[in-house]
């Protein structure tokens, strides 16, 4: 009963306040509205679906690492300013603060995504609900590469600005990787370097088959090898994980 209790106030404080409400619900909402579910194209056919299920999937992947970000940036920051410690001094074991933070990542990363997902199915998204459901499930698991990212962030910059500094880099890699707007073909070869390529290209793949929507006056998508994107997560993840493990430790030996 305790551990529950301290998970609904965790949760609480992670979610019920106007910052977090509004870049974690609002801001993935919101883009899917205006680049998917009001715009012409947005009918257009696109495999089984239409190409605003394809704004709505990349909009959710968004949403979801916002969400990975905020959730383990906040727990590094608040192990940093000695809240561990004061924690340590209630009855609280380590095993249901793990769960309380587990929950927490849990939820700040999926809420998103079923927000996103619930409002294209009710403006005219069209994708089949098993697709959307496996793309729901992976866009969950790929963007828990950006918790070690969010560590990593968070131990160089020691202060509460490091989720802001994670979460503005992050809008660029979106831009950069597909995820919130299309490129031109030029581009293409360079974005595939981004740490957003992998994690979009994973979560849409059930749906587009490795489709990519590009800006060119002949084709209007690519089609990309799901090996490309594996290769982007399993890449950016040993990256991040690395990176957060050294600067830990390094912490840990001062």
């Amino acid at each position: 009963m305790a551990t529950l209790t301290f998970i609904g106030y965790d949760l609480k404080q992670s979610l019920v306040n106007a910052s977090s409400f509004f870049y974690l619900i609002i801001m993935p909402v919101g883009f899917y509205l205006l680049f998917g579910a009001i715009q012409d194209y947005g009918d257009l056919p696109l495999r089984d679906g239409n190409a605003a299920a394809y704004v709505m999937l990349g909009m959710a992947v968004y949403g979801a690492v916002q969400g990975a970000i905020s959730s383990a940036g906040n727990a590094v920051i608040e192990i940093q300013s000695g809240w561990g410690r004061q924690l340590a001094l209630t009855p609280l074991s380590r095993e249901q603060l793990l769960t309380s933070r587990v929950a927490n990542a849990f939820v700040t990363t999926g809420l998103p995504v079923l927000c996103v997902n619930v409002t294209g199915r009710l403006t005219g998204a069209e994708i089949p609900w098993q697709q959307q459901l496996v793309c729901a499930l992976v866009t969950v698991a790929a963007a828990s590469i950006f918790v070690s990212y969010s560590v990593l962030i968070a131990r160089l910059f020691k202060n509460a600005r490091a989720v802001s500094v994670a979460g503005g880099l992050v809008v660029f890699m979106s831009f950069f990787g597909t995820t919130l707007s299309p490129l031109p073909a030029d581009l293409m070869p360079a974005a595939r370097f981004s740490p957003m390529y992998g994690v979009t290209g994973l979560s849409r793949y059930a749906f587009t088959g490795g489709d990519i929507i590009i800006i060119d006056s002949t084709n209007w998508f690519v089609t990309e090898p799901l090996s490309y994107a594996l290769l982007n997560v399993l890449a950016w993840g040993i990256l991040f994980g690395v990176g957060s493990w050294v600067l830990r430790n390094r912490a840990q030996a001062r």
